[in-house]
């Protein structure tokens, strides 16, 4: 119980949760705590984790000075998404592009925050078009692996033989 219970919500049991399950000794006692870990809101706060530091989620610019930046309605839609067992495909479609669906919903607009999550210059000699190309390449690294499972990141540099894409390659992503 231990260990499920850390793996599915990050937390340890409870003395109570141990001992009543201790207590049970029914085939099916192993099955009622992972049906329980499953439904609790802790569920999707330990999945969401392992996403949000995916998508390198701040609630901060990112800098130096570290003004605000409140992402906290995406990273809720990405809890509530994990705890209401949204499948994959839909997961990833309104984070890519929610707000292109017809007649979108307000989390399908909010679900577009993975676009957003990124660091945000406030630097006054900080050059506009320059950190346009920034943002959209951090956005293809993001995405390349967090769902592609690619590593971009070298192509912005170089080709090379065993990479998922060439440099050409890597740049018409961020076009």
């Amino acid at each position: 119980i231990r260990r499920v219970s850390i793996d599915l919500t990050g937390l340890p049991p409870s003395i109570e949760e141990v001992d009543a399950f201790v207590a049970d000794q029914s085939q099916e006692a192993y099955s009622r705590v992972v049906d329980r870990l499953l439904g609790s809101p802790r569920y999707g706060e330990r999945m969401a984790a392992w996403w949000l530091d995916g998508a390198r989620y701040g609630d901060s610019h990112g800098y130096d000075n570290d003004l605000e930046n409140a992402q906290w309605p995406w990273r809720n839609w990405i809890i509530e998404s994990f705890n209401a067992n949204q499948t994959y495909d839909q997961f990833v479609t309104w984070q890519l592009a929610g707000d292109l669906m017809p007649d979108a919903s307000d989390d399908q607009i909010v679900a577009t925050g993975l676009n957003r999550v990124h660091r945000i210059q406030t630097e006054g000699g900080a050059s506009d078009p320059e950190w346009r190309e920034q943002h959209g390449m951090d956005r293809v690294e993001t995405i390349g692996s967090a769902i592609l499972g690619w590593t971009l990141s070298c192509a912005t540099c170089y080709d090379h033989k065993f990479a998922p894409t060439s440099q050409r390659g890597c740049f018409h992503l961020v076009a």
